[in-house]
């Protein structure tokens, strides 16, 4: 009876064991770093292994698997996403992003995954009712435990050997502590890449990141950029649209072979040929947009203000509407606008378009000098909740109530009309913003400039949507164009003529908050070798750019 219940209770440890390796089973067969070598297969199977055994030493075993089941398993749905859309382990910024994401678009993921999460929880449910049932005594003998201790002492030693070795081949020249340090650094890293310590250590990461945010807001309140109050009678108008996963290549004025922008080949208006975001992910690239911050200074996005607040130390009045839910950042900016509105609709709720934005913004505008930034819902996913039906020219779609399931390449066709109708819907509603700004009869200025783009299985790494740990040109290459009105034009024709020269210079959406600056006058806190509105802009041929790993890389895109 004591063997027959010995070996039941064996049996319980190892299905839990075997439950808790799943993400380490699936990243064997998806992540990079693990391709086309078995040997780094067996060895990250035997880290993983070592690593979750470590914790067994100190617990008893129902307490162990108990433990495990809250602190893992409960969170591995989490590395299985980042490894199926990135092919790479969770990442802080993939966190952020699942942290960040408004509760309505999370619920629609769920409604429309209802099978894998139908699964998931029944593999939660049979985890713990088996791990309850376990016998709570020791895992191992101290026999067993030194061989771990042993295990793990040597798994790490040999780790900071190999690195030693490789750092003094290329850097023979460095003395012994250096190299050790950097090599146990080196070490520590690769367990950002070992569940579930990855996931321990990118949510301390996270936490650690916000505090540091926290701390740096506290100096915004006492931040000022030196502005001077501008002098002005007549009214002028200066709007900024933030645009949502749009690409330049799907834009007509930009030469795509679809018609997608008709309305705007009608304005007189300045596009430009090569502009790069700096950052895949909305929560990164926006505050590289609308603040003095870059992708090797981010920090700046959180010690200082906004560009709202710039035009408000000029003596302007300040919008923000957004049809997005506005995350800390964008809510403390909001928070100083004279003007805010927040459409509490949701991404996937019904006639919920952008153009709901330009009928609200008449009623803001007053005879003084203003300033407006208008963020869109764009061509967000999914794509045919973007448009109305009327502006479903581009055919077949899969329909608003498709599963996420349907989300891939066989598909692609279906997705790139909906996302092109998208786009024909973007055409119109900044159309009529423009009418209506010129309407106005004012000095007036609309620069519109997508936060990242899209990617639809472009090339052999079959990447789709956004906010890839990889690179793409892509999700980085976006579209901007400015507009101004024919008082404007009249008002400032130098200003015009450098807008028109430097159409095909190479820059980043770091220009944004200077060239906006500089249209408006505002030229104390410009820096005018990134200002479209200046001679001296400096074109780029190498940029720092955060991908959706939270991870800085120099990147030379491509210039065609």
């Amino acid at each position: 009876m004591q063997v027959t219940d010995n070996i039941r209770n064996t049996v319980r440890m190892v299905i839990l064991t075997g439950l808790l390796l799943v993400p380490a089973f699936y990243a064997m067969g998806t992540a990079i770093d693990l391709e086309y070598s078995w040997l780094k297969r067996a060895a990250y199977l035997l880290t993983v292994l070592t690593l979750l055994a470590i914790p067994a030493l100190l617990l008893k075993a129902r307490t162990y698997f108990l433990a495990e089941g809250i602190l893992n398993f409960l969170f591995f749905p989490i590395d299985i996403a980042s490894l199926h859309l990135n092919r790479q382990s969770t990442s802080t910024v993939f966190l952020q992003n699942i942290f960040e994401t408004n509760l309505s678009e999370a619920t629609e993921l769920l409604r429309s995954s209802w099978l894998p999460a139908t699964g998931v929880i029944v593999l939660w449910v049979v985890y713990f009712a088996i791990a309850v049932r376990v016998d709570n005594r020791r895992l191992f003998s101290w026999r067993v435990t030194r061989t771990i201790l042993y295990s793990a002492g040597g798994l790490l030693v040999t780790g900071i050997a190999a690195m030693v070795i490789l750092l003094t081949r290329f850097h023979a020249e460095r003395d012994i502590k250096s190299t050790l340090s950097e090599a146990a650094g080196l070490v520590w890293v690769k367990l950002y890449k070992i569940y579930p310590y990855n996931l321990y250590i990118e949510t301390a990461d996270l936490l650690q990141m916000r505090r540091n945010r926290r701390q740096l807001q506290q100096q915004v309140a006492t931040f000022r950029f030196g502005i001077e109050p501008v002098q002005r009678e007549d009214p002028e108008l200066y709007i900024l649209v933030i645009g949502e996963a749009a690409r330049y290549d799907h834009f007509g004025i930009n030469g795509y072979e679809r018609n997608t922008t008709p309305l705007l080949a009608q304005q007189q208006l300045t596009s430009y040929e090569h502009v790069y975001t700096q950052a895949n992910v909305t929560a990164q690239s926006l505050p590289m947009i609308v603040t003095r911050a870059n992708a090797t200074h981010i920090e700046r996005a959180y010690s200082e203000k906004g560009i709202t607040e710039a035009f408000q130390e000029a003596g302007f009045k300040t919008g923000w509407l957004t049809k997005q839910v506005p995350y800390p950042f964008v809510d403390r900016i909001m928070r100083t606008c004279d003007y805010s509105r927040f459409y509490a609709k949701g991404f996937d709720v019904d006639n919920n378009y952008d153009g709901e934005m330009v009928t609200d913004l008449h009623g803001y505008i007053e005879d003084t000098l203003q300033f407006f930034v208008l963020h869109s819902l764009g061509c967000h996913f999914r794509y045919e909740q973007r448009y109305p039906k009327c502006f479903e020219h581009f055919t077949p779609v899969l329909g608003q109530s498709f599963s996420y399931s349907m989300l891939k390449e066989e598909n692609k066709q279906m997705l790139v009309n909906a996302y092109d109708n998208a786009i024909l819907y973007t055409d119109y509603f900044l159309s009529e913003l423009i009418g209506y700004a010129d309407s106005l009869n004012r000095a007036a200025v609309v620069l519109y400039v997508a936060d990242h783009g899209e990617s639809f299985w472009d090339d052999e790494r079959k990447l789709s949507l956004h906010s890839s740990y990889q690179v793409s040109e892509y999700e980085y290459h976006v579209p901007m164009f400015v507009w101004c009105s024919e008082e404007y034009r009249n008002r400032y024709p130098e200003k015009i003529a450098a807008i028109r020269r430097n159409s095909r210079t190479p820059i980043t959406t770091a220009a944004v908050f200077h060239s906006l600056l500089d249209a408006a006058g505002i030229s104390s806190a410009v820096d005018s070798t990134l200002s479209i509105c200046s001679y001296s802009l400096h074109a780029v041929d190498t940029i720092d750019v955060i991908a959706g790993s939270g991870q800085q890389v120099r990147w030379m895109p491509p210039t065609r």
